[in-house]
């Protein structure tokens, strides 16, 4: 299907079909879309798939079908979405697990309440710059890759909160016990799964650093080559941790034997945690970001978060409903597209200037309320012209990775969890025996440097420091209108999770798009003056980008994966449930 703004003949080519499958779970037929990205030359999206009573959407196949598993078996939605997440870190470390952490946000039908549960990593009590940032010394050894990668780096790993996190969802809101969530993963971990290609790819890509692991090597690596897609896997170690997880809870990782190989570890390689910094750590309750636009109240995360500003700052100035003045410009048209960039831009710039760990810095909340007020929406929104780009600052950040999941249940109830150790493979850092992959994710604190073009001298409300969560992307997102939920999504990629979340909710709120459209369709990125492009944005599109002050630079978002369940409500019939997972990850959609 052919775009077109009334102002041109732009065009945006939809990706061909997909393969639409069905699947019998506990005797009932479960639809599926498996998620495929062909040429841009393609004729038409698939549909997403349909179900009436539950649905699931994730970056991996093995994690929708434990998700559906769960559920099946007398389950619940937050049951599920624990299921996947210890999936995900089983099957794709490269992007997750359970030496992570990460956000929640949690919709109960029975009380119409929606929570956000924040297992972000946090930094040790004795922590600072130097640690993160050490001084570099002449027999320090060069980069062993064109990141800049130089080896295991105690410094960059932040205290895990996956195991805090997915305890208390499983136990706050769960009906199955913890054990029972994790009964997938554990029988993945210990007999084997079927490598996708974007975990295959992505390991044979940075084969240095998974040679550096020798848990992950034997695994990824056999013999020194990496493994092809479909090959199959092990990781019986992870497998054994697993399963006392799912026994004992977060003790067994924060508390004992456990605990003392991760410090270790992370000590060996130049950091700083304690054992006193795993057994102290907490997960954060916190109130939803939100505003109501539209009639459509926006659920999303907010601080330390960062992209649940964004969103709610797009939605804010341009509307989340049919009556948007985004509308006429056509949707995927350079009219568009550049508008949307240049909110892009100055949500960046919010978020350097605002964004903090809001225990720290308690002003942070009055500070995003203040940038979403009516005069503030307005202001910005004045000042974008569609003929012009501002030349905005260039945000940093080594932000990267993750993993996301989308689950609703028959009983009306919603998750959907962003969860990461950032990446690849998080700090290079394997706790021991315990098959514990460590994150890095204290390498999203804001340097001195650059925080000085933003007008900080002391490395701004993004700085490091003791006890510190550190400023994320992920924007985990639940839409409501008439008291009940019509979308829920969020995604992975780093920077590109807020942008690709951003342009998905436009998408489905204000163009109506079915939700495999939505999460398939080309997008760009921007964190500064260059303007990222998906290969697909078609040649005229990128030349009214250019005369738009647009500087276009064609980049794949092959790690950046948006996942999304929508709910079609009619008055005459029954509910529609229709789940999409992004191609470019290779996801699984399905509904009941």
């Amino acid at each position: 299907m052919r775009i077109s703004s009334a102002r041109s003949l732009e065009r945006q080519h939809r990706p061909s079909k997909g393969r639409i499958a069905v699947l019998v779970l506990g005797g009932a037929i479960v639809a599926i879309h498996a998620a495929a990205f062909p040429s841009a030359s393609s004729a038409a999206y698939p549909p997403s798939a349909e179900g009436r009573t539950m649905a699931v959407a994730a970056d991996h196949s093995d994690a929708t079908r434990a998700a559906l598993d769960v559920m099946a078996a007398g389950g619940n939605a937050a049951d599920g979405a624990v299921a996947a997440a210890l999936v995900l870190g089983v099957v794709n470390p490269t992007a997750s697990g359970i030496g992570g952490g990460g956000f929640a946000l949690v919709y109960s039908a029975a009380d119409r309440k929606v929570s956000v549960l924040d297992f972000r990593e946090t930094a040790p009590a004795s922590y600072s710059a130097e640690v993160l940032w050490p001084a570099k010394k002449p027999t320090d050894p060069p980069a062993k890759d064109r990141f800049g990668w130089n080896g295991p780096r105690g410094g960059t790993a932040g205290v895990p909160g996956e195991p805090a996190g997915l305890e208390m969802l499983s136990r706050k809101f769960g009906k199955r016990s913890l054990s029972d969530a994790a009964a997938p993963a554990v029988a993945l971990a210990q007999n084997g799964f079927y490598l996708s290609k974007h975990t295959a790819d992505t390991a044979a890509f940075f084969k240095d650093r998974v040679q550096t692991l020798p848990s992950l090597a034997s695994s990824f690596l056999p013999g020194g080559v990496p493994a092809t897609t479909a090959a199959r896997i092990r990781r019986p170690e992870l497998a054994a941790t697993l399963l006392r997880y799912g026994a004992e809870g977060k003790k067994s990782i924060y508390e004992g034997a456990t605990a003392q190989k991760i410090v270790d570890a992370v000590r060996g390689a130049g950091g700083t945690m304690t054992r006193e910094d795993l057994a102290g750590y907490t997960v954060k309750e916190r109130a939803p970001l939100t505003r109501t636009i539209d009639g459509r109240t926006i659920y999303t995360m907010p601080a330390p978060s960062a992209g649940g500003l964004m969103l709610v700052e797009a939605l804010s100035m341009y509307g989340a409903s049919r009556s948007s003045p985004l509308v006429p410009l056509g949707f995927g048209s350079s009219a568009y597209l550049h508008t949307v960039a240049e909110v892009m831009r100055g949500a960046f710039a919010d978020r350097a200037r605002l964004a903090s760990d809001p225990d720290v810095d308690p002003s942070v909340d009055k500070a995003f309320a203040a940038a979403l007020e009516p005069a503030q929406i307005a202001a910005r929104r004045a000042r974008i012209d569609p003929m012009k780009t501002h030349a905005p600052i260039d945000f940093k950040t080594k932000e990267q990775g993750t993993s996301h999941i989308v689950v609703t249940d028959p009983a009306g109830n919603v998750v959907t969890l962003t969860t990461t150790v950032n990446g690849p493979f998080g700090s290079s850092i394997v706790a021991g025996d315990t098959g514990i992959l460590l994150n890095n994710e204290l390498e999203d604190f804001t340097s001195a440097e650059d925080a000085t073009a933003f007008g900080f001298k002391d490395g701004g409300p993004n700085r490091p420091r003791p006890r510190v969560r550190p400023v994320s992307s992920m924007t985990p997102t639940i839409v409501m209108e008439g008291g009940v939920p019509i979308l829920a999504l969020g995604g992975s990629g780093g920077t590109r999770i807020a942008t690709g979340a951003t342009q998905a909710a436009l998408a489905r709120l204000v163009f109506d798009l079915d939700p495999n459209a939505c999460v398939s369709h080309p997008r760009v990125h921007t964190q500064g003056a260059t303007l990222f492009v998906d290969p697909e944005v078609a040649p005229d599109v990128r030349d009214g980008l250019r005369t738009r002050g647009e500087t276009v630079k064609e980049d794949p978002f092959t790690g950046a994966a948006i996942q999304m369940v929508a709910w079609q409500r009619s008055p005459s019939g029954p509910v529609k449930l229709l789940a999409a997972a992004d191609p470019r990850k290779g996801g699984l959609a399905a509904a009941r």
